[in-house]
C-alpha cells in the first residue's frame, strides 16, 4: 500500500490540491487506498483512481445557457460578468495593495465615497 504522503506528492495530485484544496484530495486518496484494502484496485493505481474521483472544479455550480428570455432569471444566477469584471475578480482574489501605497511603502487610508 503506498503511503498517503507519497501519493499526495504525485504532481497531478499537487495540482489538484491547488485547485480543490488538500482535504478533498486527501479524502480521494484515502478512499482509493481503502479500495486497495478491499481488493478492488491495485496499489499502483491509487493516484489514478483518486484523480478520477475528484471533481474538475471546487464548486458544484455549472455554467448554463439562459434561454428563458429573461436576462436576470433568479434561478439561473445573475447577469454574467463581463471579461473586465472576471479579470478584476481574479486579481482581487490574490494579495493586493488595498491599504498599502506601493510608491511610498506606507499604509494608506481607504476612503469610501458614495456617489
Amino acid at each position: 500500500m503506498p503511503r498517503t504522503d507519497a501519493v499526495l506528492a504525485d504532481p497531478r495530485l499537487i495540482a489538484a490540491v491547488e485547485r480543490l484544496g488538500r482535504p478533498a484530495v486527501k479524502d480521494a486518496v484515502v478512499n482509493a487506498q481503502q479500495r486497495v484494502r478491499q481488493g478492488e484496485i491495485e496499489p499502483e493505481d491509487v493516484a489514478d483512481v483518486a484523480l478520477a474521483a475528484l471533481p474538475r472544479h471546487a464548486t458544484r455550480l455549472r455554467p448554463v445557457i439562459n434561454m428563458t428570455g429573461v436576462l436576470l432569471h433568479t434561478n439561473l444566477g445573475r447577469a454574467p460578468l463581463s471579461p473586465a469584471a472576471v479579470d478584476a475578480v481574479a486579481v482581487a482574489a490574490g494579495a493586493t495593495d488595498v491599504e498599502f501605497d506601493l510608491a511610498s511603502g506606507a499604509r494608506r487610508r481607504l476612503l469610501l465615497t458614495t456617489p
